[in-house]
């Protein structure tokens, strides 16, 4: 591949001249609209998995599971009863969950507090072996992190095309990601996003300041794309957690539209950027919460939506 042409890109210009989603049929159910099944949550870790359950929730997938951990059962309903929450201890509890006609479009968000120690590698095994390839995954977090050591997991290479596949690594999972160093990664974020997508075939959301989404478009080309929006508030726990249930909504929407995870990476990482800076104005940047992104969320994809609509009208 040759060097790409980094393209910087925000909410606001995916708003002017990219793929939004589009207004919502009247007639249209919560099937039409994306089935996102999070994956995770081990003991310790309880609150990731809920808040990418929730984050998937705001940003408009139709229908949202969490295999989990049965002791947290209580609790996700209690925080939102929204969440088809099941309670699974191995993989093969997972499979109705990800395997068959019903779940042949899921997408699986897999990482958010799965944990390093049995149970998150049975789940992550069992997902990479059976999930569907008209669906889509979201990796993040622990996902990467075992994912790193997937020759102790799997027994072989993870090649991930041509499905929809989607990793979020922060600086150090990249590292993990590549056998290199953390610093290596930050002294050429852009080299690193292109060697992700190299070596896994996927595309990828290279999380930090100014992140970076990094992928091969419809033609065949990789494509590196620099996001502008973001605030330092978003040094802090759970953030990663809330892009991954953004991202995961996003692309099971964009499947059923027949759009490219590429697409749908761009689109997640600027609301979710958007989304922190428009809480931090509110609030300000210190102490700002995982959490309190979510209403802002469900405003930058109703925006989306909106805007979508108005440009159908005008064209009419």
């Amino acid at each position: 591949m040759t060097s790409p042409q980094i393209t910087d890109i925000s909410w606001q210009i995916l708003q002017q001249n990219d793929q939004l989603l589009p207004p919502r049929a009247f007639g249209s159910h919560k099937g039409d609209h994306g089935h996102v099944q999070v994956i995770g949550g081990d003991f310790g870790f309880a609150g990731a998995a809920v808040m990418a359950s929730q984050a998937a929730l705001v940003s408009g997938a139709g229908l949202v599971g969490c295999a989990t951990r049965p002791e947290h059962i209580a609790g996700y309903i209690s925080r939102s009863p929204e969440i088809m929450v099941s309670g699974i201890n191995s993989g093969l509890e997972l499979l109705p969950f990800i395997t068959g006609v019903e779940n042949h479009k899921k997408v699986l968000v897999v990482g958010p507090g799965l944990g390093k120690q049995a149970f998150g590698q049975l789940l992550l095994q069992t997902v990479l072996q059976n999930f569907e390839p008209l669906g889509g995954l979201v990796l993040d977090a622990d996902g990467l992190n075992l994912l790193a050591t997937k020759a102790e997991i799997t027994g072989s290479k993870v090649d991930f095309s041509p499905r929809n596949v989607i990793i979020t690594p922060h600086p150090a999972e990249a590292g993990r990601l590549l056998n290199i160093t953390t610093a290596q990664v930050q002294a050429d974020r852009i080299a690193a996003a292109k060697a992700l997508v190299e070596k896994y075939s996927c595309t990828v959301i290279l999380k930090g300041q100014h992140s970076l989404i990094a992928g091969i478009d419809s033609q065949g080309e990789l494509k590196i794309y620099r996001c502008l929006d973001g605030n330092p508030g978003m040094a802090s726990g759970g953030m990663g957690d809330i892009l991954s249930g953004i991202t995961g909504a996003v692309l099971a929407q964009f499947i059923q539209l027949g759009l490219s995870p590429l697409a749908a990476a761009k689109l997640a990482c600027c609301v979710h950027s958007k989304a922190a800076d428009d809480a931090s104005r509110e609030g300000g940047e210190i102490g700002l919460l995982a959490t309190d992104l979510l209403p802002f969320v469900r405003r930058a994809i109703q925006s989306q939506v909106e805007l979508a609509d108005l440009e159908n009208k005008q064209d009419d």
